[in-house]
């Protein structure tokens, strides 16, 4: 076995997954290196590790041929093979421990090595729209689902225990079609960098957050629906040059940074003058504008808090859009062909 320079206690089946990398390494005449670590990961025998869950949470699962499943599955429960390991492979471990600490977790598991291999620079995981922030969102979310052997030692709830015997399996507690056909329409991936979801709830202020930003994503949809019908109205009575307006209504921070949004709306007040464009469009603009900035602030601090990411920009998160938008082309593509796996 490699040395880990930042020991952390392990798993069971994570101890089986590096066993496997090694016996596929042995097999292949070569050293461990990183493409077994991660195809270990992705593709072990077991339905219910964390990283398979993770995959399956992000909709990665289809993006891998079933053939990989079959063939990883085969080299796990082989005795103990002693390899010698890459430097890149070594130092994969070597990050189980920085991983550990952002997912909240006491040892490593599987998708600790997930998130490792994937900040080595997967190119697979990343055609498959999966982000280091992604992964570790998911990861947060499935903890309490993961089976026995790769759970962690002090996160066990009383439904999914390990001492119940009649203990079913974990994802019969979620939507069925959810589970296993994964996400029905591309639109999942292109989603996902942009909104939070319901991990952070625990915490207090979290809470607090979330619910400040609900507020603020109503206020901020009646005051679009409000300065759709000025402009739609302003367009009809007055002259057609209102819907220039439109732009400031998609310069959204999806998109665009704070700088070029505000920057998209003192332009079209400059050009409303010689226009003739109404005047109270531009003052409809200030609270739009107000609210899209609150609610992305609001946005970027509940992602944070999932992340563990006290350093994450606006900028982070629309790097993050891009790879899932991309994703969400690839997935479409795979559909039509009918080579989507559900593995």
């Amino acid at each position: 076995m490699a040395d880990v320079t930042e020991p952390v206690p392990w798993t069971d089946y994570l101890r089986s997954c590096t066993n496997a990398a090694e016996e596929m390494a042995g097999q292949a005449g070569g050293p461990v290196e990183v493409e077994y670590l991660l195809v270990v990961a992705a593709f072990n025998d077991d339905r219910e590790s964390r990283s398979r869950l993770v995959l399956r949470a992000l909709g990665a699962h289809h993006f891998f041929e079933d053939e990989g499943y079959d063939h990883v599955a085969e080299v796990f429960g082989l005795p103990e093979r002693f390899t010698v390991w890459t430097p890149e492979a070594e130092a994969v471990l070597g990050r189980l421990a920085y991983w550990v600490s952002r997912t909240g977790d006491y040892a490593a598991d599987t998708a600790h090595l997930l998130l490792a291999c994937l900040e080595a620079g997967s190119a697979e995981l990343t055609d498959a729209g999966v982000t280091p922030r992604d992964a570790v969102r998911a990861a947060v979310t499935v903890r309490r689902d993961v089976s026995l052997a790769d759970r962690q030692p002090r996160e066990r709830g009383p439904i999914l225990s390990g001492e119940r015997v009649d203990r079913p399996v974990s994802y019969e507690f979620t939507a069925r079609w959810e589970a296993d056909a994964g996400p029905r329409r591309a639109r999942h991936f292109q989603l996902r960098s942009q909104g939070a979801n319901t991990a952070g709830m625990g915490s207090t202020v979290q809470f607090h957050i979330t619910l400040l930003h609900v507020v603020t994503l109503t206020a901020l949809g009646i005051v679009s629906v409000v300065t759709l019908i000025g402009i739609a109205g302003a367009a009809l009575t007055v002259t057609w040059w209102s819907l220039l307006w439109l732009a400031s209504q998609l310069a959204r921070r999806a998109w665009l940074p704070i700088a070029a949004r505000v920057f998209v709306d003192a332009l079209l007040v400059v050009v409303s003058v010689p226009l003739g464009i109404p005047w109270w469009l531009s003052v409809l603009a200030v609270p739009h504008r107000v609210l899209d900035i609150l609610e992305g602030r609001l946005g970027l601090l509940e992602v944070r808090g999932e992340t563990a990411d006290p350093d994450l920009t606006e900028s982070d998160v629309r790097s993050d859009l891009r790879i899932n938008v991309r994703a969400g082309g690839f997935y479409s593509a795979l559909r039509l062909r009918g080579e989507l796996s559900n593995r």
